[in-house]
């Protein structure tokens, strides 16, 4: 648990805009990676080593899970079918 918080230490996590995108910035202040908190996809800008990546990509997931996210269309058409 020690490594994953010194590995994630150098990245700042910053909400973009209220879209639900959250950006993933190194110490150089860099753009790494964006997290589409409505997906929950990562799309990466910079190349990483695969065993930071994945700790990122877990740290997101679990600090900002996937929203379902109810429209009103989806709302009225189940409504219609039931």
């Amino acid at each position: 648990m020690k490594n994953y918080h010194a590995a994630l230490s150098t990245y700042q996590f910053k909400r973009a805009k209220a879209d639900g995108l959250i950006q993933v910035f190194n110490e150089g202040c860099y753009l790494m990676a964006e997290y589409n908190e409505r997906t929950g996809i990562v799309s990466w800008q910079r190349v990483l080593m695969a065993t930071q990546r994945e700790l990122v990509e877990k740290w997101l997931r679990e600090r900002y899970p996937v929203r379902e996210t109810v429209t009103k269309s989806t709302r009225s058409k189940s409504a219609a079918r039931g």
